[in-house]
């Protein structure tokens, strides 16, 4: 049988954190307010940006850009400078009004790209995008001699 010390007071503590991360700035109302505006005045960035996902494997990299309910028309796609930008506008329409929102994102790409062979495809909300490595950039193995 383990004995373990208890101490009343401590939980009352950790029960005061639990508060302060719910409500951090309660006893700060101006700084509150402040981070609270600062988001507003901000602009939007991260709700127009497309949620991307990259891997690599030994013959390329791989993009995948979700853009769901967007039409092929209407996705942009711009290799400059070793960057990779993706927009895409999306129009949506409610009763007689149509709104359109434009979504984007920016990637680094790495050196050592075939920039003819890079390919994409939509399919299912998904944009995948293909850069192929380089021959050179691939791994091989070395005869030992």
């Amino acid at each position: 049988m383990k004995l373990i010390c208890s101490n009343p007071a401590a939980f009352a503590r950790v029960s005061d954190l639990n508060e302060w991360f719910r409500q951090p700035y309660v006893s700060m109302p101006a700084l509150g307010r402040f981070w609270s505006n600062l988001g507003e005045a901000l602009p939007r960035s991260q709700p127009d940006r497309l949620a991307v996902d990259v891997h690599e494997d030994k013959d390329a990299y791989h993009a995948s850009f979700e853009v769901p309910g967007i039409k092929k028309e209407n996705v942009k796609i711009e290799l400059n400078d070793g960057r990779l930008t993706i927009s895409a506008e999306k129009r949506m329409k409610t009763g007689e009004t149509e709104n359109s929102l434009t979504l984007s994102r920016t990637i680094s790409v790495p050196e050592g790209i075939n920039i003819d062979a890079i390919t994409a495809k939509l399919e299912d909300g998904l944009l995948r995008v293909t850069l192929p490595k380089a021959e050179h950039r691939k791994p091989r193995q070395i005869e030992l001699n």
